[in-house]
């Protein structure tokens, strides 16, 4: 499981976004281009660039750029080799950069043609909607494609992972608001603009409490994704919902879908109630017996 930064926050913050990730031993981050349209400030193309570079440089966390094609600043695949050389001059080796296209076909193929002219040997993975139709000459020691699938409010989430997962690897692109209650999850989720333009969690990712979640990401599992690339809410305690997410992973990986819950844990030895001993039983029955009316 991998965290896309919130380009609403300002720069520190997304720096401490992506500690945490490397903290918790997530699958990395990702910058999104253009950030959804919602209200509030968010990251300039100039800030983002600057971030991810210095998060190549960092080389602590696996760094990534999400791109509409249609849509982002069509600079970025120039953008990327500069990123990608800021990495190679980092004090740790560099894990390389990621892309994940999205958009119309057209705009995807572009996209592709400018990464190959500006950007082939600073892009490590570059995943994109759907598999070539055959693979190219000579490509048989090439890792195979990665298909991508963005969030889309009207998506059937599970069917475009199975049709995806047809020998290589998928990124998924979900929503996700996870609490320690089900309540606690959809205030969450309702407090925040971001689920009403990329989708509500409970239909396009993980929602409600942390076994609820852990559920529904061992069920994308199942069905063929290889990487659930999250949003989450924008909250105070985001380092709070980074942890359960670590935990959701790690969940995740034990269960199977249609297997029965786990049994509950045994009470401790003496809990549950107060019991009253058989003394005490056959003392109370005399008692009553002597408060019986007389005859």
């Amino acid at each position: 499981m991998s965290v896309i930064i919130d380009s609403r926050l300002d720069v520190p913050r997304a720096r401490q976004v992506a500690a945490f990730v490397d903290r918790l031993g997530l699958a990395g981050v990702w910058l999104r281009q253009p950030w959804w349209p919602v209200d509030g400030p968010v990251m300039s193309t100039a800030d983002t660039a600057g971030l991810l570079a210095e998060l190549a440089a960092d080389g602590r966390v696996r760094a990534g750029l999400i791109a509409d094609a249609g849509k982002a600043d069509v600079s970025w695949p120039d953008r990327l080799a500069t990123v990608a050389a800021a990495g190679q001059e980092g004090t740790a080796p560099a894990p390389g950069l990621r892309v994940a296209v999205a958009g119309a076909p057209g705009d995807v193929a572009r996209w592709q043609h400018l990464i190959r002219q500006h950007a082939a040997g600073a892009v490590r993975q570059l995943a994109t909607p759907a598999r070539p139709a055959r693979p190219a000459a000579g490509a048989g020691d090439t890792p195979p494609a990665t298909v991508f699938v963005p969030c889309l409010p009207g998506r059937d989430l599970a069917a475009e992972i199975s049709a995806a997962a047809r020998g290589g690897p998928v990124l998924a692109e979900v929503t996700v608001s996870v609490g320690r209650t089900t309540a606690e999850a959809r205030a969450r989720a309702e407090a925040d603009e971001l689920f009403t333009v990329a989708g509500h969690p409970a239909r396009q990712g993980l929602f409600g409490s942390l076994e609820e979640c852990q559920a529904a990401a061992s069920r994308l599992a199942h069905a063929g994704v290889t990487e659930l690339v999250c949003c989450l809410p924008l909250v105070a305690d985001l380092p709070d919902v980074l942890a359960q997410l670590r935990s959701i992973a790690v969940g995740a990986g034990i269960l199977r879908p249609g297997d029965p819950a786990s049994a509950a844990p045994p009470a401790p030895a003496g809990w549950g109630g107060r019991r009253p001993a058989r003394d005490d039983r056959a003392g109370l029955r005399r008692f009553h017996a002597g408060r019986r009316p007389a005859a």
